[in-house]
């Protein structure tokens, strides 16, 4: 019997992966729908002045995903009981609630003035904001009290580091317009306003936007399966919050963070290809190019050519051999065999299960089939 609620706040059907996985675990999963398309007029709110409006209405708006948390919280408490902790799951712009949330005063509190979220679980905020940061009179006043960080609850950063594009013009000239940057900048100025101890970034590579719900799509789309990661994460949070142990360090490829590496799948790590955005780095979705050998580098959706050896030239793919020499996972007189890719595997494996971020699980088939163990669906 559940004894935990974690309410999600989701885009569309984002997030389905994850809900199957908090279920086989024990929690109560409650998904809420918002408006995220503007001006589709699918959900209209009439203002004072007697204007209407639709998609901002709702697309950041904390207060209806709580209050539709509420109800739900009231009717599983009637089914099965008291629950324990509350957790806040969103993926882009629920994320991007998820931290508006946690970082504006006063908000992540409930009818009742407690705590209404227990914790927060971002994955991949959107255009990676919002930011920590509020200008009055040219100076940042936002988290600086003693009494705003203690309010702080335990964060999580998933950040799909392939989803990097271009934010509009118009946005505060201390902000970047790549996403990418931003997620970046958010960890950065969370640590220098020192809530390092309750916040988590984990950078994920040769991930876009998309992270599972599709595993394949549209001709050459495919997607690597981030559950597998994502059902650790939702450990490691609720560790942090029910028993006090803090989750592994922040991973990042950005030295600024003094961090460890960005967190990558065995399929990254010992690569037999490269994924690439498709059709182009806007959809969100990626798309997979093996190293054969044989022909010229391939062409994106859009067809612009993949750079799959990094020389800023469109010509021949590589061999797997001489993509691994240029690794550095092989020496250049030495061979790509059989043996040699599953030993790689093993230490992927070894080292995520290590870093708390794959589950032990995964051991038990053999390396060569590990994009087939279902460490993370059900």
């Amino acid at each position: 019997m559940a004894k935990r609620a974690l309410i999600t706040g989701v885009t569309g059907q984002d997030g389905s992966y994850l809900a199957e996985l908090l279920l086989e675990k024990g929690y109560a999963v409650v998904k809420t729908h918002r408006s995220t398309v503007e001006n589709a007029g699918e959900i209209t709110a009439r203002l004072e002045d007697g204007s209407t409006v639709d998609y901002i209405a709702f697309n950041d708006t904390a207060r209806y995903v709580m209050d539709f948390a509420e109800v739900a919280k009231r009717l599983l408490t009637t089914r099965i009981g008291t629950l324990t902790r509350t957790y806040c799951y969103g993926h882009s712009a629920g994320a991007r609630i998820g931290r508006g949330l946690n970082y504006t005063p006063d908000l992540n509190v409930g009818r009742d003035g407690t705590r209404f979220f227990d914790a927060f679980l971002n994955d991949d905020p959107a255009a990676g904001t919002w930011y920590p940061v509020v200008m009055t009179d040219g100076k940042d006043v936002l988290l600086t009290s003693d009494a705003a960080r203690a309010a702080f609850v335990p964060q999580i950063d998933v950040v799909h580091q392939m989803y990097n594009n271009i934010w509009p013009p118009k946005h505060p000239e201390w902000m970047s317009s790549s996403y990418l940057e931003n997620k970046r900048n958010n960890a950065k100025i969370l640590r220098d306003k020192g809530l390092w101890p309750k916040y988590r970034m984990y950078e994920i590579r040769s991930i876009s936007h998309s992270g599972g719900e599709t595993l394949a799509g549209e001709r050459e789309s495919q997607n690597l399966d981030l559950s597998r990661m994502m059902e650790r994460f939702v450990d490691l949070l609720d560790a942090w919050v029910e028993r006090g142990i803090a989750p592994p360090p922040t991973r990042s490829d950005w030295p600024a963070l003094n961090a460890a590496p960005a967190l990558a799948f065995p399929e990254v790590a010992c690569p037999l290809g490269v994924y690439y955005s498709y059709p182009e780095s806007t959809s969100g979705a990626t798309a997979f190019a093996a190293f054969t050998g044989r022909g010229l580098e391939p062409l994106d959706g859009k067809r612009v050519f993949v750079d799959m050896n990094r020389n800023g030239v469109w010509d021949l793919r590589e061999t797997p051999t001489e993509a691994w020499r240029r690794f550095g996972l092989l020496q250049k007189t030495e061979t790509l065999t059989a043996e040699r890719y599953v030993a790689c595997v093993e230490r992927a494996v070894r080292g995520m299960i290590a870093a708390g971020t794959l589950r032990d699980r995964c051991r038990q088939r053999a390396a060569h089939d590990l994009t087939q163990v279902p460490c993370g669906r059900p």
